[in-house]
């Protein structure tokens, strides 16, 4: 795994991003959506924008639904990601993966204000490490 790492706090919620190099064939920028659920870090959903095998994870940490992500209809997996991320797609993923605690107290205005330094550190690591 790639020693840069981000962290951007959000209101309730936290992007933590790495880019991952560590699996046998693939590679890519891996972003956590992260919150404190009964006193513990917890990883909420996972967004693997990986080169060969993109996929994304409701609820990691618990039943680990785990989608693979269509790059035919779906283009670039980070493009994907960060595009959900900005249309207000967070709150029915983070309820999907079973967090109706944490998506109710989203706060849009914290996650605007948070939005362009996710996107530029995302694209600043992913970027970082393309050859």
């Amino acid at each position: 795994m790639s020693e840069h790492q981000e962290r951007v706090e959000a209101g309730a919620i936290a992007f933590a991003m790495h880019y991952r190099d560590d699996i046998a064939g693939d590679e890519g920028l891996c972003i956590e959506v992260r919150a404190e659920v009964e006193g513990e870090d917890t990883e909420l959903l996972r967004f693997d924008c990986f080169r060969v095998a993109p996929h994304y994870h409701y609820g990691p940490q618990a039943d680990d639904e785990r989608l693979m992500l269509d790059l035919t209809a779906a283009g670039n997996a980070l493009d994907w990601t960060l595009d959900c991320f900005q249309r207000g797609r967070l709150g029915p993923m983070i309820e999907r993966a079973g967090y109706p605690g944490v998506a109710e107290s989203l706060d849009a205005g914290a996650l605007g204000a948070a939005m362009p330094n996710v996107v530029s550190a995302a694209r600043e690591i992913a970027a970082s490490r393309q050859s």
